[in-house]
Parts: C-alpha cells; structure tokens; sequence
C-alpha cells in the first residue's frame, strides 16, 4: 500500500512539474500567423489572410494550396515534404482565413515559404555563423547573453526566423532576441523585432 502511494505522490509532482516548464501549446483556433515546430522536427506553419468572400470561394483556395505542394512535393524529390493540414475561414466575422502547412523539416519550410526558418543546437548554429551579431535577452530578467556563452552552450537547442507572428517551440524558452516578446502562453511574439529572431530553449 506504501508503494502505491509513493508511486501516486511522484506521478503527481511530474504532472506539476511538466505543467510548469513553460512549454507553448499552439492553440485549437490560430487566427495569427504562426510557426511551430515539434521535438521530432517537423514543422507547421499557419498562414493568414483577410479575404472578401465576394473574391474568393474557400474550396478553391483549398486546391491552388494543394496543387502548390504537390508541386514542390515533385521538384522536391518527397511526397511528404509538404502537406496542406486545413484551409478554414474563421468564425468570428474577421474575414480571416488559415491556411496551414506541415514540413517534414526546417529546410522544406524554407525552400517552400522562401522565408528564413531553421532550428537545431544553439552551439552549432553559432559555430555556424548563424547567430552573428544576435543580441539575446534573458526571458526571466533580461539579463544579455554573449555569442561566446552561446558557442558553449551544448545544453540549448535554438530556432532562428524572419516570420512575424507567433512562434511555438517544443521546450522552454529561455533567451530571445530584441524585440520579440513571450505571450501569456508562453509562444514568443516576434512581431515587433527587426530582422531575424533568434529564440533559444530547453
């Protein structure tokens, strides 16, 4: 009976911790543009636009998506680097409509959005040169973080965009660079930055 309740009491402190890391949950309803990418690699990106339903029929919007993907599925040389997930209008009078995409990695997402998006070890991507001249705050206290602490960072994976909206990372975010912003839910709101975001997590 002690076991049982030993093994009740730790589940419950994982449950807590887990609850409390900080890690984004992408909403049931992404009225912004957004991306997210998931621990596996793969990478999902919601674009929106506001359209009038006097210049455009939803089902057709749906099939030009398709046909872009199949396109790049075949100069691509894989079926599944991209796939349309939902061409929806939204529901709430704002004329908006999502059209939302699924990578099979950073580099389709690229390659199709002709945006900068790319994600992996913060000291590799250093090592690289990707991160030169990034200015990176601390999310806890704004605390600056050098490209030398970066490069000896093995523990921190980053992502690093030019997209503006909400970013949605698999871990807890804990530097990012000037002028994005952590939302309530822990997202990172890279609208008011300039160039490309650098956003680091565990």
């Amino acid at each position: 009976m002690r076991k049982y309740g030993r093994l009740a009491a730790i589940l419950c402190l994982c449950v807590v911790f887990l609850a409390g890391c900080g890690v984004a949950k992408v909403p049931d309803i992404v009225d912004t543009p957004s991306v997210a990418v998931d621990k596996e690699g793969g990478v999902t990106v919601w674009q929106v636009g506001v359209f009038d339903h006097t210049d455009y029929v939803l089902s057709e919007l749906q099939d030009m998506a398709r046909e872009e993907a199949a396109r790049f599925n075949s100069t691509s040389g894989k079926s599944d680097a991209v796939a349309v997930e939902k061409v929806e209008a939204l529901e709430d009078g704002s004329g908006k409509v999502v059209v939302a995409y699924r990578f099979d990695g950073w580099e389709s997402a690229a390659a199709f959005l002709g945006e900068e998006i790319y994600f992996g070890t913060a000291s590799g991507a250093a090592g690289e040169g990707r991160m030169d001249g990034a200015a990176l705050k601390s999310v806890k206290d704004n605390a600056p973080l050098s490209e030398e602490q970066v490069k000896q960072d093995t523990g921190s994976s980053v992502l690093i965009t030019d997209i503006r909206g909400n970013v949605y990372c698999p871990g807890k975010v804990t530097y990012i660079s000037e002028g994005a912003s952590v939302n309530s839910d822990g997202s990172i709101n890279t609208s008011g930055a300039e160039g490309t975001v650098c956003i680091l997590y565990q």
